[in-house]
């Protein structure tokens, strides 16, 4: 569904989370969660804004899901459409909504864009996005998350 290729928004927000990731303060104050973010996040597909503002256009839209707590939903919105499962219940509840079997993708965000790097390896995990088929899912991180959203100037929806 989206190119394989990766934009220059892309690219960006890659070097954000590795700037952050080999930053002095981030590898003193937060090693093991640096490692899981620099291992995961070579292992997961990745989306723009605008390559999913397109998609949300398009007639087989994909499934967002918001893993943002409710406290920063209420401040800032939603992705139109999205379904507010917060990262601490994605596992358990992602089941009741999404179905591994169905076709179409799966793109997961947060504020920034870490929180959906781990969420969308743990969705991997459990089956989502994985298997020999074409037309089996995808599961993706927003580059940027919400906030990449918000930046490049597409709606939210407040719940």
């Amino acid at each position: 569904m989206f190119s394989a290729q990766l934009t220059r928004a892309t690219r960006g927000a890659i070097v954000l989370q590795r700037t952050f990731s080999h930053s002095s303060l981030a590898q003193k104050s937060f090693p093991a969660l640096v490692r899981e973010i620099d291992a995961t996040n070579k292992n997961i597909h990745h989306i723009t804004p605008k390559d999913l503002h397109t998609s949300l256009a398009a007639s087989s839209t994909p499934h967002v899901v918001d893993v943002r707590e409710r406290n920063e939903i209420d401040r800032t919105g939603t992705i139109p459409g999205a379904l507010p499962l917060p990262r601490g219940i994605l596992e358990r509840d992602i089941g009741k909504f999404i179905s591994q079997d169905d076709p179409r993708d799966v793109v997961v965000y947060c504020a920034g864009g870490f929180r959906s790097i781990l969420a969308a390896e743990s969705l991997t995990r459990l089956g989502y996005g994985t298997g020999e088929s074409e037309a089996k899912n995808k599961v993706y991180s927003l580059d940027e998350g919400m906030e990449g959203w918000i930046k490049s100037g597409f709606s939210v929806e407040k719940k």
